[in-house]
């Protein structure tokens, strides 16, 4: 009967606590995350920005998502990346793009498949 009131007299874990380790943990992954991507020496490519979490899922949901990459395309151009919950995808909008893309004189090409 002791232990029980021991333990209901001993203070909760408060929410600073709770916070602050969430966010410890939250950093922490982020930093392996990041040191787990090889470095490049590529420009970043536009990014179409879209929801936390779910990224561009919501405006990629009509039958015919061509027809929304052709919007974004006089936006952001002939090569961008979208994102799909936790993936990012990489855009390319123009069969030239495919072509020069797909050479192995490209670096990104290079960089991808070395």
């Amino acid at each position: 009967m002791d232990l029980v009131v021991n333990l209901q007299s001993t203070p909760a874990v408060s929410v600073p606590v709770v916070v602050i380790g969430g966010v410890s943990i939250w950093l922490f992954k982020r930093f392996v995350d990041h040191k787990e991507k090889s470095p490049s020496n590529l420009p970043p490519l536009p990014e179409v920005p879209g929801l936390p979490l779910i990224g561009n899922l919501l405006q990629l949901k009509e039958k015919k998502p061509h027809k929304r990459f052709t919007k974004w395309v006089v936006t952001y151009g002939p090569i961008y990346s979208i994102k799909t919950a936790s993936s990012t995808m990489v855009v390319l909008n123009s069969n030239d793009v495919v072509k020069e893309g797909s050479t192995s004189d490209n670096p990104f090409y290079v960089s991808i498949y070395s």
